[in-house]
């Protein structure tokens, strides 16, 4: 599990989303996943449970079946992605109407097969002990 300090800073989330970011541009999904902190008690449906769910996840482009006449996705450079890029939502803000310890949102934004898409990865922080986690 990758953590940050608590209360998050912008800049450290940031720093994240890109060090997992260059792991699936690695192919490391196993590496990737292991940033990410898995909550049972998560009111919310984790979208991948492990590197394999992931991997599959990125290559159906967001679906968990593969999509007919779709190529494989995976995750290519942020530096050398064509196209519009969407922004990025960050929220660094308590809300204990989702569920106790939550500390904010990321929706990031993700390159495939060379061009921005549309797909993004979405986490959830959460402070753990006395840092954040993101799953």
């Amino acid at each position: 599990m990758f953590s940050i300090s608590f209360p998050p800073i912008e800049s450290e989330v940031i720093k994240f989303a890109h060090k997992w970011t260059e792991k699936l541009v690695a192919k490391d999904y196993k590496a990737a996943h292991e940033m990410l902190r898995y909550v049972a008690e998560h009111p919310g449906p984790s979208w991948a449970h492990g590197p394999n769910e992931l991997r599959g996840w990125i290559s159906n482009y967001g679906s968990d079946i593969p999509i007919d006449d779709e190529p494989n996705y995976v995750v290519t450079s942020i530096s050398t992605a064509a196209g519009d890029r969407w922004d990025n939502y960050l929220d660094l803000k308590p809300d204990n109407e989702h569920y106790s310890d939550y500390v904010g949102r990321l929706d990031w934004w993700l390159p495939l097969n060379g061009e921005w898409s549309n797909l993004q990865a979405s986490f959830d922080l959460a402070q753990v002990r006395s840092c954040v986690a993101l799953f």
